[in-house]
């Protein structure tokens, strides 16, 4: 039977206070959230020495596991789930992707909320990535949801155009019979 193969456990020291045990994907989400800076101290467990956090080798950039580091130091904070439920509503895949078509076909603002939403946060899905953390669209999502918008945009104006060449002489009519009334009552607060 082989044996399991534990993961390392760290202790990080701020200031103070001491902070641990926490594994290497804590330390990540730390370094994310921006709970932990670089001159931080941080040990492994069964270790004496206290070394700064950018020491640390599983940190370095010449790693596999450091490209998750340098993504997550470069990208916006955020916050990673393994429960899908626990997923803020907004931040779903289902509902953003539901927000996206309904405001591209009917109503445009509720598809520059959802735009919003994908711009400046994460969206979840159902699915899970090795780890156990739930995975988030893509960032090639943006520039399609930036193209919608253009789409939507142009659609829009071309319609209201439409609509304005279609009733320009309803609306001159509307402005002559207004302006009349307007000569009427001038005409009667006059008298």
């Amino acid at each position: 039977m082989p044996t399991p193969v534990l993961e390392a456990t760290y202790y990080i020291s701020k200031g103070q206070k001491v902070v641990g045990p926490c594994t290497l994907d804590d330390l990540y989400s730390y370094i994310a959230y921006g709970s932990v800076r670089e001159s931080d101290l941080v040990r492994r467990e069964g270790a004496t020495d206290w070394t700064p956090l950018k020491a640390l080798e599983e940190l370095h950039l010449d790693t596999p596991d450091s490209q998750t580091a340098r993504e997550l130091t470069t990208r916006r904070r955020t916050a990673r789930y393994r429960d899908y439920a626990k997923v803020p509503r907004n931040r779903r895949s289902g509902i953003v992707l539901w927000r996206l078509i309904i405001g591209f076909l009917l109503f445009p603002p509720l598809l520059w909320k959802a735009a919003i939403t994908v711009f400046q946060d994460r969206i979840f899905t159902t699915k899970t990535d090795p780890r156990g953390y739930l995975e988030s669209w893509p960032r090639w999502c943006e520039p399609v949801i930036s193209g919608m918008i253009i789409v939507n945009t142009l659609a829009w104006t071309a319609f209201v155009w439409s609509f304005s060449q279609e009733s320009a002489p309803v609306v001159q009519e509307l402005a002559a019979i207004f302006s009349t009334g307007m000569v009427e009552i001038q005409r009667w607060f006059n008298q």
